[in-house]
């Protein structure tokens, strides 16, 4: 049974504030910030791609644009994704040429103002689907037809789009976070491992991945290019007016060694493993008596708890679904993250 967890606001905060390990994202200022990458030719992927990204919007009017590939002044369309009055769509040409350039968008705005959700496509010459927080959502083919898609010689730019003028238009307003290609189609479970997890940057058919971490910033901030693949070739470079460096809205599971452990009135508590998919260890370094022990989700729902004697607790996490979780010990709380 499922208990509603009650916080107040200050000791709620502090939970979030001490559990998430602090990544950067890039905002951009809606104006005149954006990254780009002058030679892109591996990211002309023309079938079988998809394409990733943490996003927070301080605006949803209008068009926020992720990443783009295209320009239509000399028909070098290739893919753009972005967000459109908040809703989500995925843009391609097969030819290059705007006048025939395909596109879906989600049925429903799947974005408010402040709102941080990752947004994935996958795109094949038969097929296309969108995903907002891991989840298959429905869209509607709005216009044109599945194809390949043109490669083109544009740039690969973040946070931008070069419009048939050859002005930039359409900037991103909020921030991106994790943004990472493949030249594969991945899977719905493929999609919510990487949604959650920084990358290892050797994983198969990774093309780009940006993380937007260790940065200096700058005009022409250098981004690295983290998928080891291609390496440096496609590093990124911000504008002149560049994107500031701001705390990141992902939620990424990839802890540090101090979230393995807590202190509880002078005593020593090791948690173990973290991940974990089973059994979970709670070591406490002095015997305790009667210690409540709390676990519940990230929305406040307790959904384990024990009053524990002794040096060593054990909790089975094995029927809970995949995801994020908070153990409260005493008054102190760490994040855990639930594998399959």
């Amino acid at each position: 049974m499922i208990k509603s967890f009650t916080l107040s606001s200050i000791v709620f905060c502090s939970i979030f504030q001490n559990a998430f390990s602090q990544n950067d994202a890039l905002s951009f200022n809606g104006s005149a910030d954006y990254v780009e990458v002058v030679n892109a030719d591996q990211l002309n992927i023309i079938n079988n791609i998809s394409a990733e990204a943490w996003v927070q919007l301080d605006k949803i009017n209008g068009n926020n644009f992720i990443l783009s590939k295209a320009f239509c002044g000399i028909s070098e369309y290739a893919y753009t994704f972005y967000i459109a009055d908040g809703k989500l769509r995925w843009g391609w040409n097969n030819d290059g040429n705007c006048n025939y350039t395909s596109y879906v968008e989600s049925n429903n705005v799947v974005f408010n103002v402040g709102e941080c959700h990752h947004l994935a496509v996958t795109h094949t010459n038969s097929a296309v689907k969108l995903y907002v927080d891991g989840i298959d959502i429905p869209f509607t083919l709005v216009q044109g037809s599945y194809s390949n898609i043109a490669p083109s010689t544009e740039p690969f730019r973040v946070g931008i789009y070069k419009g048939l003028s050859g002005s930039f238009m359409y900037f991103m307003d909020g921030k991106i976070d994790e943004v990472k290609i493949w030249d594969a189609v991945r899977t719905q479970q493929q999609i919510n491992y990487s949604m959650n997890n920084a990358l290892a940057g050797n994983e198969n058919n990774l093309v780009l991945y940006y993380d937007f971490e260790n940065l200096t910033p700058g005009s022409y901030i250098n981004i690295p290019n983290k998928a080891i693949g291609t390496g440096s070739s496609l590093d990124g470079t911000s504008s002149v007016t560049s994107p500031l460096i701001a705390t990141s809205c992902a939620v990424l599971n990839n802890l540090n060694v101090t979230e393995n452990s807590l202190k509880v009135d002078n005593n020593q508590v090791n948690v173990f493993p973290n991940p974990a998919s089973s059994d979970l260890t709670i070591a406490f370094e002095k015997e305790v008596n009667n210690e409540l022990i709390i676990f519940h989700d990230a929305f406040g729902n307790v959904v384990k708890e024990m009053n524990f004697s002794g040096i060593e607790a054990n909790l089975d996490i094995t029927k809970l679904s995949e995801g994020i979780y908070f153990l409260k010990v005493g008054n102190q709380v760490t994040k855990i993250v639930k594998n399959i």
